[in-house]
């Protein structure tokens, strides 16, 4: 049944666009709660306003008999939804070596607008799942759910203490390990062929010395501009499709 409530009906939102008191994490915008919803992770959803677009996601909410409220919000819908789980290391490893995959390493990534365009491109390419640093970097967050439009539903993440130790175990598991820096080899003189694991370093930071020594090879991204670099987003998914073209994932 579709709930629907008096604009003026009281509901408990917290601070919307955050954590709630009861742990459940609260993500805005349509395109955040329509792939929340396929995800079977939504709980409930708010709204204020109406279009095409949030139609459709109320009507699968109704589907799915999931509570839907009017209310007066400064965003035009918003979804209560269930904390995500991170996955085991090993199991994104097993993954990326069943599917021919690949797994994206990001150390030292803050910024969650970053993380969530990375979470967006790995998915797109058939990532197998996401590493990241338990400490000192972005955590998944709703903005980091917003910036990957929703993508973060639908992809494994695991979240270690230690990159490095991390790291060392998917070698250990089988996965080749590259690294992407400024003072690597031509990406267009190396095999990408997955599976492998791709590390990519942070805004400022770059990858640590301690992981870089891990990788089996370091490449760059060839350019001829007068910018010496791309942004960390935008040069991680330059990587990624290129372990994609190399792959048998192109071709599913």
């Amino acid at each position: 049944m579709l709930h629907l409530s008096h604009p003026g009906e009281k509901h408990d939102l917290g601070s919307v666009g955050g954590a709630t008191t009861s742990g459940l994490m609260r993500i805005c915008g349509a395109n955040s709660v329509l792939e929340a919803l396929k995800s079977g992770k939504v709980l409930k959803i708010y709204y204020s306003s109406d279009s095409p677009k949030i139609r459709e996601i109320l009507e699968r909410a109704k589907k799915l008999k999931i509570p839907v409220y009017r209310k007066r919000i400064s965003e035009s819908i918003c979804a209560e939804v269930s904390p995500i789980s991170y996955s085991k290391l090993e199991d994104l490893a097993k993954k990326a070596i069943m599917d021919n995959s690949f797994i994206l390493v990001l150390d030292n990534v803050n910024d969650p607008q970053n993380l969530g365009a990375c979470i967006r491109s790995a998915e797109f390419f058939g990532c197998a799942g996401i590493l990241i640093r338990k400490r000192r970097s972005a955590q998944v967050s709703e903005a980091v759910v917003r910036a990957s439009m929703g993508a973060v539903f639908h992809i494994k993440i695991a979240s270690e203490e230690n990159l490095a130790n991390a790291v060392r175990k998917l070698k250990e598991l089988g996965l080749y390990v590259l690294g992407a820096d400024l003072d690597g080899k031509d990406l267009r003189q190396m095999s990408m062929k997955p599976p492998l694991a791709l590390v990519v370093g942070g805004e400022d930071k770059g990858i640590s010395k301690g992981l870089k020594r891990l990788c089996d090879e370091v490449v760059r991204i060839p350019g001829c501009g007068k910018v010496g670099s791309l942004n960390l987003s935008v040069a991680s998914a330059i990587l990624m499709y290129e372990i994609y073209k190399s792959s048998n994932l192109s071709n599913v």
